[in-house]
């Protein structure tokens, strides 16, 4: 029975206890203040930090191509070229075959400078495109520019990317694919972007690296730790992390020896409709795999046949309505509501939700259909109760918030969104970025493109009912949920491929990532230390 100031300061001191452990993404500017942070403190001089930097990277690259290759270094004139520089060095000593292709746009920084000195092997100046060819077998790295980038690619530059993107050759970017810029790249000249298959990135990764539309030019990327000063990285604020296991395993709470159906929550799902119960079911499934005392289903009269018989964990509820929703009389035995699989639009169930927000001020997940009617009447969304959890693909995000033009915009509206009602929202997709209330945003790294199929959503719906109605917070169980549902397909497809992966054996599966994320007493009682 907390304020709700009082609700905003747990959840603030919930937050800065999490960001500690949390993996950060910062901005360019950012990574040249920590960088240079690190110079001045560590100390170390900023050669030698290039030093390190190129011997991770290195290492990191060979780990992926191990078979002998012959490598060309295309290198430009700043930071990032003398990396490229270090990188050949670092490739020859280790009897690797190594050239420089380097492309003199402007004057060398001193780094790079240097590092060309230390550069006894094949260099060659590009001075025109028709002068830079590469062989067969021989592997593209892309040195050219780094994470400072802030203009637009054009010139000699723009057409050597060109001619590296038609080569056949696998290409690998060092930090950065050279013409992306960290952040915003809705004013880039597409054709001007190094198209890289593999990115190793310098001790964090880009903002831009969770975008969709960045993915044609970043490929797979790693991160190399470079070994920046801890210091000023859990000093510098941030509003953007991404998920580990170890984070998620470490925020996941554990039910006591003592607990019971009673003591680990009744949820309710208000899910399916005439021909689409098939949603019910996968969120049912799931939720019971979730760590929920009790499920009930309130599901149209004539098709409670079907979830007695595929869930016979769930208690089942039936409408006044044979065919959809159209309202619920009694809401006081339950810790959760989630709604929205396989609901329908019909006019009854929009009456019905409307009387439900009026009714129900407690915990609520939305998916589906669920949010096509908030979309549909926006003025709902007053209604919704604080910290309710909305599950949005691009598309009903689109409907709830209007167009975007690129993904950019799309994250910084999604945090407006989220803050303006007080909501956490997930945008679900490759990287599912949760934004929260107070303007962070996670963005998750579980999952593979075997999950790009229907009723996945329906399955995280049950995963995040079965979380909160258990008595986990919005906030941790958004972050685990999101993780475990994204652990259980990788799971699947370690044993049936992207291609044989579907949504109700990922909700069976669930209990092997909850395993993975639980772990041993061990390891239970590090992350009680640490947390």
């Amino acid at each position: 029975l907390l304020s709700r100031r009082q609700r905003q300061m747990c959840i603030r001191d919930s937050l800065s206890k999490m960001m500690k452990m949390l993996n950060p993404i910062f901005k360019t500017a950012q990574l040249t203040a920590i960088d240079r942070y690190t110079i001045e403190h560590e100390p170390i001089k900023s050669i030698d930090l290039m030093e390190r930097a190129a011997r991770n990277f290195t290492k990191k690259m060979l780990e992926k191509i191990p078979e002998p290759r012959k490598f060309c270094i295309v290198a430009g004139s700043g930071n990032n070229g003398g990396d490229g520089f270090a990188i050949a060095r670092i490739l020859q000593e280790k009897g690797w075959k190594a050239r420089v292709c380097l492309i003199a746009y402007s004057k060398m920084s001193p780094d790079c400078e240097i590092n060309r000195h230390r550069w006894k092997g094949d260099c060659r100046m590009i001075e025109s495109v028709e002068e830079i060819e590469f062989e067969e077998d021989e592997l593209i790295v892309d040195a050219i520019f780094g994470s400072g980038l802030n203009r637009k690619v054009q010139g000699l530059i723009a057409e050597i990317i060109g001619k590296i993107n038609k080569s056949p050759n696998v290409v690998i970017a060092v930090d950065i694919p050279s013409g992306l810029l960290g952040e915003d790249n809705s004013r880039n000249d597409k054709e001007a972007i190094v198209r890289a298959d593999y990115t190793f990135t310098f001790q964090f990764p880009k903002l831009a690296f969770m975008f969709a539309e960045s993915y044609p030019f970043v490929g797979e990327w790693e991160v190399v730790d470079i070994g920046l000063c801890a210091e000023i990285i859990r000093s510098v604020p941030t509003d953007y992390f991404y998920l580990s296991e170890d984070f998620v395993s470490a925020l996941l709470p554990r039910p006591g020896k003592f607990a019971h159906k009673g003591t680990n929550g009744h949820g309710l799902l208000i899910a399916g409709s005439a021909g689409m119960m098939g949603a019910a079911v996968l969120a049912s499934k799931a939720a019971i795999r979730s760590g929920i005392g009790l499920l009930s289903c309130h599901v149209p009269a004539q098709e409670r046949t079907i979830l007695q018989t595929t869930v016979p964990e769930a208690l089942i509820g039936v409408d006044r309505s044979e065919k959809c929703f159209s309202g619920i009389d009694h809401l006081d035995p339950y810790t959760a509501i989630a709604i929205g699989p396989g609901l329908g639009k019909a006019p009854e169930t929009v009456e019905g939700i409307k009387e439900l927000l009026i009714r129900w001020k407690g915990k609520m997940i939305w998916d589906a259909d669920g949010l096509n009617i908030l979309a549909e009447n926006k003025y709902l969304l007053d209604f919704l109760p604080e910290n309710s959890i909305l599950t949005p693909h691009p598309k009903e995000f689109e409907r709830l918030a209007g167009k975007s033009e690129n993904d950019f915009e799309r994250l910084n509206k999604l945090s407006i969104f989220a803050n303006h009602y007080r909501i956490y929202i997930l945008l679900k997709g490759a990287h599912t970025v949760i934004a929260s209330p107070c303007g962070k945003c996670w963005f998750n790294t579980s999952g593979n493109p075997g999950m790009a199929k229907g009723g996945m959503g329906d399955v995280l719906t049950g995963v995040l009912l079965g979380l909160v109605a258990s008595g986990v917070s919005p906030l941790e169980a958004v972050l685990t949920g999101v993780y475990a549902h994204g652990l259980a397909a990788d799971l699947l497809a370690t044993e049936k491929g992207y291609r044989g992966i579907c949504a109700g054996e990922v909700a069976e599966n669930l209990g092997k990532a909850w395993r993975i994320l639980e772990g041993d007493e061990k390891n239970r009682y590090k992350r009680k230390m640490r947390t």
